[in-house]
């Protein structure tokens, strides 16, 4: 038997809370963790990054003593497992995902299951984000390799001195375990957002309506970037941080206002 890691993990997600990713997660973090909680939405809640349920109540439905579905946000879920149902024992370690699909780049800003490690980190719990890469074909997701590697990345990422205003998103590639090539430390890198598309269609009523959609770069051009190194076969692991200010604009800004 593997020897456990923390007393508490909270599983969160942006998937929901029936969604194959989670369920992989669960089975991994019972290796790390005496207990395991589990507070996700009731829906797919992709793309809502760290938005917060502040205009509108939110539902929670109880499944368990230790497992909550919630009528909002990741974020959302993150809040409440930590300010609510956890708070007089919190988690030690806060573990989001595993997503179905990258988060990387400019991903990376819309993502809720980012957003929910985001969320938590500011709370003060240490988090991880991670994703499994899927091939955006149609094809079922192969999860083979975050099935097989989470849990060593998991182990070794929470024994780091990591600074509090830190969490860490994990993108496995889309391939088998024994394939990949290993581990890149990377940064998140410019956005690229040339392959997002409109597409207007309209339903049987004759109204319009549209559709984002979106394919990620193949390309690897820069393997220091979490795009590249993943489709280059590695699994790329970016610490994040809340601040995002451009420190030296910044600083040319006080200058130029002379300030």
């Amino acid at each position: 038997m593997s020897k456990k890691l923390v007393n508490r993990v909270l599983l969160v997600n942006d998937d929901g809370i029936d969604a194959t990713g989670i369920r992989i997660l669960k089975s991994i973090a019972e290796n790390i963790a005496n207990e395991v909680w589990v507070v996700a939405p009731v829906v797919d809640q992709s793309g809502v990054s760290c938005s917060v349920s502040l205009k509108s109540p939110f539902r929670v439905q109880k499944r368990s003593q230790t497992e909550y579905a919630v009528y909002g946000t990741p974020a959302d879920c993150s809040l409440f497992a930590i300010k609510s149902v956890m708070a007089n024992q919190l988690p030690d370690l806060v573990l989001s995902g595993i997503n179905n699909g990258s988060n990387l780049g400019f991903e990376t800003v819309l993502s809720g299951t980012v957003g929910a490690a985001m969320m938590a980190m500011t709370l003060g719990v240490p988090a991880m984000a991670l994703s499994q890469v899927s091939s955006e074909d149609n094809i079922p997701t192969d999860w083979h390799c975050s099935t097989h590697l989470a849990e060593s990345i998991i182990r070794q990422l929470y024994a780091l001195s990591t600074p509090d205003n830190i969490c860490f998103n994990i993108n496995f590639p889309n391939c088998q375990a024994e394939q990949i090539k290993g581990v890149k430390i990377t940064k998140q890198g410019s956005p690229d957002v040339s392959q997002f598309v409109i597409a207007e269609t309209q339903d049987p009523e004759g109204h319009d309506y549209f559709w984002f959609r979106a394919k990620r770069n193949q390309g690897v051009s820069d393997v220091e970037k979490e795009l590249d190194a993943a489709n280059d076969g590695y699994i790329a692991i970016t610490p994040l941080n809340y601040e995002r200010t451009d420190y030296a604009f910044y600083q040319q800004i006080k200058a130029t206002f002379n300030v």
